[in-house]
């Protein structure tokens, strides 16, 4: 398992959950994040706890725990085994689809980075106009002379 693929897989939790899963925060969604993570280097490409602790700066301990526990929370948890199954797959086509070159994870970062240009585009355009409109009327104003 080499780097990337963590990296990867780390992206795509953050993206699926809407959190950062190497902050230190011990919110439910970014623990939830990160079991998921854990569970699937664990389960599908088979590390050991060890391993995956070192990717997430984490002893093996809290990993085996939450790989443990984390059946029983997407049992109960709709929501949460939803966000398991839709992260799973991506990585899984990642793997597939995707060994060299571009990657999902990385045209879903494209296209989010995209998006955000456009709005700063859109947002430029409208102050642009509204410096233009303020000039026309400067030009328009009469010259007084006195304030040549």
């Amino acid at each position: 398992m080499n780097v990337l693929k963590v990296n990867r897989l780390k992206a795509i939790a953050n993206n699926v959950f809407s959190v950062n899963v190497d902050s230190k925060n011990r919110e439910v969604e970014v623990i939830e994040a990160r079991a998921t993570c854990y569970s699937i280097l664990r389960k599908d490409c088979h590390l050991s706890y060890s391993e995956i602790g070192k990717y997430f700066f984490k002893n093996h301990a809290t990993v085996m725990h939450h790989v443990k526990q984390f059946p029983h929370w997407i049992k109960y948890n709709e929501h949460l085994s939803n966000k398991y199954k839709l992260c799973k797959e991506v990585f899984k086509k990642n793997e597939m689809l995707f060994d060299d070159g571009l990657d999902i994870v990385d045209m879903m970062l494209i296209k989010k980075s995209v998006d955000r240009l456009e709005e700063s585009n859109k947002k430029l355009s409208l102050a642009v106009s509204q410096l233009q409109k303020q000039l026309d009327e400067i030009k328009e104003q009469p010259v007084n002379a006195k304030n040549c």
